[in-house]
């Protein structure tokens, strides 16, 4: 699960810095409206960044599931070997 999770983490990184298509001419091939400013409403991600994101956020979640489930395996195993203290074994 660990493994599954840091893979699924990685892909989503890989998915966001790897540019996702080229463009086949510059923005400078011509300037419609060139006397206003571009601002965009809101942020807009390509689907390829949106499934990176989303790879990313998923691998994190399983990972932390898969490292605290044998964190707690570990605790339990070592709590079942440690002998009772209050018992005096008579």
């Amino acid at each position: 699960m660990v493994v599954l999770g840091a893979v699924a983490a990685v892909i989503g990184l890989v998915f966001l810095v790897v540019p996702s298509d080229q463009a086949s001419f510059g923005w400078f091939a011509y300037a419609p409206l060139s006397n206003t400013t571009f601002s965009p409403i809101g942020l807009q991600l390509s689907p390829r960044s949106q499934i990176g994101i989303a790879l990313f956020i998923v691998g994190l979640a399983v990972l932390a599931f898969g490292a605290g489930w044998m964190f707690g395996q570990r605790q339990a195993a070592s709590q079942q070997r440690l002998p009772d203290p209050g018992s005096s074994g008579n």
